[in-house]
């Protein structure tokens, strides 16, 4: 059963208090730990264990493991898959990275944190995720109370009062997409079918920034939702590309509703028949957005630029 804690710190013991306990339990329960924190956090963990525990140990950079909210959801499961028998669980010793994100960054991880309620429940895993109270700005500390059902203090648990049920979150969370920049922006006005849309693509989001080496990937994740906007939507689409100083967008149009919430983060049944198309997208870009309502569906594409 998912435990899906904050540990809301302001000194590092407070946080060696709550952590050093969370992994030494873990290893010897027999569990997959990892610790996925900031390097100095990691060098102060390896001071406070024993040289077994921390052998038992798996420690991650936060950056590659917090690489995107699909990837890292996808991430767990595949950890979680791993578990060799039936009593472990996969503990993760988290430190989500907030410093240096845009707005849509950050909107974006804290829905993902509240999704993750939905994505793992009924999962075997414990996640402690850290947040620095003297780093991190008060919105985000105010925001882990939102996500996480419960608060890590000490060596116990208290449920958060804050905590929102995450389709309430979610929905809350779906304000108006920021508007499309005044220039830069390419257009495909209409398709029917994937060809081209797919050339579309391959025509500009090299020139807009894309990453060479990330325009295959890129194109299957827009054939995928493109796709959907041909199968349940109103038959055909939109296409428009352009980019930011950090990212490249496609942004795909239809005229259909898209009614379920938590779109693309729930990892689909491989038995069904729907739901693979976004949960792929979701895994390629680094971003996605998804708005639907009586008008229809907007659903957006970020990638970030070539360096």
């Amino acid at each position: 059963m998912l435990v899906h804690q904050a540990l809301l710190f302001d000194t590092a013991a407070a946080f060696l208090a709550a952590a050093v306990p969370f992994v030494t339990e873990g290893v010897r329960r027999g569990d997959a730990v990892l610790a996925v924190t900031s390097g100095e956090h990691a060098e102060l963990l390896r001071e406070h264990l024993d040289g077994a525990d921390e052998r038992a140990i798996t420690f991650l950079p936060a950056a590659g493991w917090f690489d995107s909210p699909g990837r890292t959801l996808n991430a767990h499961h595949r950890r979680i898959d791993a578990l060799p028998g039936p009593s472990g669980i996969l503990r993760v010793l988290g430190e989500p990275v907030w410093s240096g994100l845009d707005a849509l960054e950050t909107a974006e991880w804290g829905r993902y944190e509240s999704v993750l309620n939905v994505a793992l429940a009924g999962s075997r895993a414990w996640l402690m995720c850290g947040y620095d109270c003297d780093a991190l700005p008060p919105a985000v500390i105010d925001d882990a109370r939102h996500t996480h059902p419960a608060l890590a203090v000490g060596t116990g648990s208290a449920a958060s009062p804050g905590y929102a049920d995450p389709a309430t979150y979610y929905a809350e969370h779906d304000g108006p997409l920021q508007p499309r920049p005044v220039h830069g922006v390419v257009w495909l006005p209409e398709f029917h079918d994937m060809a081209p849309v797919r050339q579309f693509v391959a025509d500009h989001a090299v020139r807009l920034g894309m990453p060479p080496d990330r325009l295959d990937d890129f194109t299957l994740a827009v054939n995928e939702v493109a796709t959907n906007s041909v199968r349940h939507g109103a038959g055909n689409g939109e296409v428009r590309l352009w980019s930011t100083e950090r990212r490249v967008t496609c942004e795909i149009v239809d005229r259909g509703r898209a009614a379920a919430n938590f779109l693309g983060f729930l990892r689909a049944d491989p038995n069904g028949e729907r739901g693979h198309g976004l949960w792929i997208a979701r895994q390629i870009c680094d971003l996605l957005e998804m708005r639907s309502g009586a008008s229809g569906t907007t659903v957006r594409l970020h990638v970030r630029r070539a360096v």
